[in-house]
C-alpha cells in the first residue's frame, strides 16, 4: 500500500499481519515452532521476521500469499554489504566535516533506501514475472536491491537491516522493528520504527516519504503508526 492519507478516518485497520502469514504457514504445515532464538517461530528454518524481531538472517512472510522475503548479508556479493558500506562512508564523510556520526544517521538511512530501493510497483511486476514464485516462496532482497526497485516491504526490510546492523556493530543504541498493519479497502503496508537510546520513537516510511518523531507525526496520521495498546481508544474517541 502507497499512500495512507485516505486511512486517516476509517475503523478497518487490522495489526500484526504476521498472525496471519503464521495462520497460513500453520494451514499448510510448514511452521516451525517457536524457541528462544525466535519467537515468531520459522518458516523454511529461518526465523520468521515480524514487530520486535531481529532481521538479518530472517524471513518475511505475507498475510496474503505472496513472495516470502529473505533479508540475509551473508553471501559475499550480497548488495546488502554494499549498502551498508555506503551508509558507513557516509557517516564518516559527515563525522569529517564536524558532525556526530549518530547526528543524522535516520535520515541517511532513510536517503540511502529511496536511492538504492526506490518505491517502483512496476518493478515488482517484473521481479515478479521473472522468477514467477510459487505462494510463500523465498526471494532474497538482494533480488530487489540488484532491480533498484520494491514496495513498501522491501523499502522498510532494507531500512531495518540498516539500522540493526548498526546497532550490532555498537554505533548506535536504539531499538529497531518492522511494523505492519492491515487497512481494510486498502491492503497492507510496512514500515520501520525505531526507538532510540532516549526512548524517542521514531518512524520511517520510505513509501510514503515519511520521517518523523512519532508525536510531530499529524494527528489524523498518527493514528495509523501507533501501536495496537491504546490505537482502538483513541480511534474511537474513547
Amino acid at each position: 500500500m502507497g499512500e495512507i492519507g485516505e486511512t486517516r478516518s476509517r475503523l478497518p485497520v487490522e495489526w500484526d499481519k504476521t498472525v496471519l502469514a503464521i495462520g497460513r504457514l500453520k494451514e499448510k504445515g510448514l511452521y516451525e515452532e517457536p524457541d528462544r532464538e525466535s519467537r515468531r517461530g520459522y518458516y523454511l528454518g529461518r526465523p520468521i521476521i515480524g514487530r520486535d524481531t531481529p532481521i538479518n538472517g530472517g524471513i518475511y512472510v505475507g498475510g496474503g500469499e505472496r513472495e516470502a522475503i529473505v533479508v540475509d548479508d551473508s553471501d559475499k556479493g550480497s548488495p546488502l554489504q554494499a549498502v551498508y558500506l555506503e551508509l558507513l562512508q557516509m557517516r564518516t564523510a559527515a563525522v569529517k566535516r564536524g558532525e556526530s556520526f549518530k547526528g543524522a544517521i535516520l535520515s541517511d538511512v532513510f536517503d540511502l533506501v529511496q536511492k538504492r530501493l526506490p518505491y517502483n510497483r512496476q518493478k515488482e511486476f517484473e521481479i515478479e514475472r521473472k522468477v514467477r514464485p510459487m505462494p510463500d516462496q523465498p526471494i532474497s532482497l538482494d533480488v530487489y536491491l540488484r532491480e533498484k526497485g520494491g514496495v513498501c516491504r522491501h523499502q522498510a526490510l532494507l531500512a531495518a537491516y540498516l539500522l540493526e546492523r548498526l546497532g550490532r556493530e555498537g554505533k548506535v543504541r536504539g531499538k529497531v522493528s518492522i511494523d505492519r498493519n492491515f487497512v481494510g479497502g486498502r491492503g497492507g503496508h510496512a514500515w520501520v520504527r525505531y526507538v532510540n537510546s532516549a526512548g524517542m520513537v521514531f518512524i520511517l516510511d520510505p513509501a510514503n516519504g515519511l520521517i518523523s518523531e512519532l508525536r510531530n507525526i499529524d494527528p489524523s496520521l498518527q493514528r495509523f503508526y501507533e501501536r495496537p495498546k491504546g490505537f482502538l481508544s483513541k480511534l474511537l474517541g474513547r
